[in-house]
């Protein structure tokens, strides 16, 4: 088999092929969506006897391996494999159960009723798992009493459900750390990391469950993907195989670095090389099929193979694939009710999938449904389930390109008749939105949050800026005397020398911003300056409404400063632009307090907006009766 590292980049996992891979095809299902990938077959012309349904882990290890899971698909699809992947109820797009008492058995019901439409999809090929975590454990303990199985894969497994638990635990601590979340504002009394929260009955069957304890299915091979420093890897492979199971193991390299930061995480290719080379070699041994490719079940089907649809009372969600070649993927999120407002573009944050840190692009797209608001949350390419364009490089943060995908995403609100729209972002995010509010018209107005730059310079590597991104003085000045900073300062857990380098540079850009002088010793900041001022300059003579919120300590607004001025106070030249600067909150806005401040912003700018571009006798209208102005539903 051609080695995938042959086709992709390394750093994050692109392929270098010579055409556009669509998206795979949305399909709906037990109050969940997924994404089937039907077989290619581009290199035999064939499709194997044999599919692949990928279990995925959950939290923010799941966030983290979203990427590996589409990348994976697709070399399985060129391989004549089929595929499908979802999200468990109450996880990612998915709805939320209404009966959060069910422990793991929901999870391992939507899983065989996955399996019911991935043989549906394929005419009943037999199905290799492939699960990862918390996934991959979960397949173990069902294997035995499924049937039509071909292998399984199981991807860093998790051996103890009690340990995964202390380990969830203290993985959380680091996120909340890294954060810089006070103490007060984390989630307590519950089992909850990087805002993603397991329902208590499910938490609590996780500790009583010991995976190393069910009875693996005898008859079927698996390959065991183990991580070197957790032990619990290979011990669960052992009792699997000393119970009578058919095992291979492999090791994990790369493991780490892909769940490390999000914005800079490094697929591990060479891991995903071998299972799928296992795989292959499993699908192998089951022949091949010779029918023509265009007979594949699903192509005959009669379902819509570029949308699929969930209802949730008061909203109705479709996933679909748009743009050039279907490269893109996206959820559009309706009212059920009369629809008043802008809609509302929902941008990525880095390499986040477009569900959003801690499920909160879910949760903000459909409380914005509940106030009758649509909204279209998408990724962009190379991000999520949107694969990349071949050609372009594989850095895809603060690029041009990303321009051409919202221009795709406004191109399906405005053929559904759901313009104007208003774009909302954070971080990285915050500066896509700006940058293209900059340069379409059809985008109304903006809520952006801790946008880390308003320019980005093109001869910068992005690597470079995100590598060692330092904070603001005032949380260096906070966590200075914190005890366990100390504490880690004492037991050498600090990069003393990368601190004081951070501490040096942000406070010589304090005093320069409070002095007027960063333009004065710097070119490159003057054309910056330059740039971000013509910009603002620009949205003001259009007066689009532009709103920015801050939490108090975030670096961006370090570049904010060296534009506006000391709390922004030349802002003023610029009235359709109003900013605040929220305490008791960090990066992601993750306190709940944040996310409905947010909430109520992005919801008072889509209704203002929406207002402004309606007939004026229509506008009359709604404000006299004391309701707010709408206009009459669209057709999806």
């Amino acid at each position: 088999m051609e080695a995938i590292t042959e086709r992709v980049g390394p750093a994050s996992g692109q392929r270098l092929q010579p055409h556009q891979h669509a998206v795979a095809q949305p399909v709906s299902f037990a109050g969940t969506f997924g994404l089937y990938q039907p077989a290619e077959g581009a290199k035999q012309g064939v499709v194997r006897k044999c599919a692949v349904l990928f279990l995925q882990p959950w939290g923010f290890e799941e966030m983290c391996t979203h990427k590996l899971f589409r990348i994976m698909a697709e070399e399985l699809a060129c391989e004549g494999i089929a595929s499908l992947r979802f999200d468990y109820p109450g996880t990612g797009d998915a709805l939320d159960p209404p009966d959060r008492t069910l422990g793991l058995s929901l999870w391992q019901d939507t899983i065989r009723l996955a399996l019911d439409v991935l043989a549906q999809k394929t005419g009943g090929l037999p199905v290799i798992l492939l699960g990862h975590g918390l996934g991959a454990s979960l397949g173990v303990g069902m294997a035995a009493d499924l049937d039509g199985l071909a292998g399984f894969v199981a991807m860093a497994p998790v051996a103890s459900g009690r340990a995964y638990l202390r380990e969830l635990q203290f993985w959380a601590r680091v996120i909340d750390d890294g954060l810089g979340l006070a103490e007060h504002l984390r989630p307590s009394g519950m089992t909850a990391i990087a805002g993603h929260v397991m329902p208590d009955a499910k938490a609590s069957a996780l500790k009583k469950t010991d995976f190393s304890a069910v009875q693996p299915h005898r008859s079927i091979p698996h390959l065991f993907v183990n991580r070197a420093d957790r032990p619990g890897d290979g011990q669960l492979a052992k009792q699997m195989e000393a119970k009578g199971a058919r095992v291979e193991t492999v090791d994990y390299p790369g493991y780490d670095a892909m769940v490390g930061n999000p914005a800079m995480a490094r697929m591990p290719m060479v891991a995903a090389e071998n299972v799928i080379s296992w795989i292959v070699r499993r699908a192998a041994a089951l022949g091949e099929q010779k029918r023509p490719l265009a007979t594949d079940p699903l192509a005959v089907s009669g379902q819509d193979e570029d949308q699929a649809h969930l209802d949730g009372g008061d909203f109705r969600e479709t996933a679909l694939r748009f743009g050039r070649g279907k490269r893109l993927y996206g959820i559009l999120c309706e009212p059920t009710g009369p629809r008043c407002g802008a809609s509302v573009l929902l941008l990525n944050t880095a390499y986040d999938r477009n569900a959003g840190w801690g499920r909160s692009g879910v949760a903000m797209a459909r409380k914005l449904a509940g106030e009758g608001i649509a909204s279209l949350r998408f990724d962009v390419a190379n991000v999520g389930d949107s694969p990349p364009v071949p050609g372009l490089p594989d850095q895809v943060l603060y690029a041009e390109t990303q321009y051409d995908d919202v221009e795709a995403a406004l191109a399906v609100l405005e053929e559904r008749s759901l313009l104007p729209s208003v774009v909302a972002g954070r971080c990285s995010g915050g500066y896509l939105g700006f940058s293209c509010m900059t340069k379409d018209h059809r985008i109304a107005g903006a809520c952006l949050v801790n946008p880390f730059v308003f320019y980005w310079d093109k001869r910068r590597r992005v690597e470079d800026g995100l590598a060692v991104v330092p904070r603001s003085l005032d949380t260096y000045k906070h966590r200075l005397f914190q005890v366990q900073t100390l504490r880690r300062l004492w037991r050498g857990k600090v990069d003393v020398k990368n601190a004081i380098r951070n501490f040096a540079l942000v406070s010589v850009r304090r005093v320069l911003n409070r002095l007027g002088l960063a333009q004065v010793f710097s070119r490159d900041v003057r054309l910056e300056h330059r740039a971000v001022r013509v910009a603002f300059a620009a949205l003001a003579k259009r007066k689009t409404p532009l709103v920015l919120l801050y939490s108090e300590h975030d670096v961006g607004l370090d570049h904010f400063y060296q534009h506006f001025g000391p709390q922004g106070r030349k802002l003023e030249r610029y009235p359709n632009v109003r900013t605040d600067i929220l305490a008791e909150t960090d990066h992601n806005f993750s306190p709940a307090a944040a996310q409905q401040r947010y909430f109520e912003e992005i919801k008072a700018l889509a209704l203002a907006v929406q207002a402004s571009k309606l007939p004026a006798q229509q506008i009359k209208a709604g404000v006299s009766a004391g309701k707010e102005p709408v206009s009459e539903p669209e057709a999806s």
